[in-house]
């Protein structure tokens, strides 16, 4: 009886030594995991302030103020929407344009017209193009797959500009 008790004790003692050592093992990981996990949500952030200025500098240098008056009615009006997708590695920015024209018949016709590029590598991802009161789009594309409305398109690029 003796020595089945002093087993039993020997072993509660084992196993309490053996788990209370691999908390403190487990704590330590907790810890560096911890400080990874802080580098990278800053790494993160630092990315997405830059991707950014980035788009800001592209727009402002190639769309101004995001308005052309070219006289007699027509004119361009443009925004941007920028975001660094972590998932991707990517900087991209979705540039949106209503365009006003005057058509054969000398009447005015809107355009839009919605881009999505990856700004680093200067890489086309998608665009859109559909003329007021169309149905359907003259041109809805996301890389090597096309869509048939604007919702179609916000949704195949929802993906890059939310992740």
């Amino acid at each position: 009886m003796k020595r089945t008790l002093f087993l039993y004790v020997l072993i509660i003692l084992c196993t309490t030594s053996f788990m209370s050592l691999i908390g403190c093992y487990n704590k330590k990981i907790t810890k560096e995991q911890s400080s990874l996990s802080e580098k990278k949500v800053k790494e993160d952030y630092k990315l997405q302030v830059q991707c950014g200025k980035q788009c800001k500098e592209y727009f402002d240098k190639e769309y101004g103020n995001g308005f052309i008056n070219w006289g007699s009615g027509e004119q361009l009006t443009s925004n941007y929407t920028d975001h660094y997708n972590k998932k991707l590695n990517k900087c991209f920015i979705q540039i949106t344009s209503i365009e006003v024209v005057k058509n054969i018949e000398n009447k005015f016709k809107r355009i839009v017209t919605k881009t999505l590029f990856d700004l680093n590598e200067n890489n086309k991802y998608a665009s859109f193009i559909q003329f007021e009161n169309d149905n359907e789009p003259v041109n809805c594309r996301i890389l090597e797959e096309y869509c048939n409305s604007i919702k179609e398109w916000d949704s195949l690029v929802k993906p890059y500009m939310e992740d």
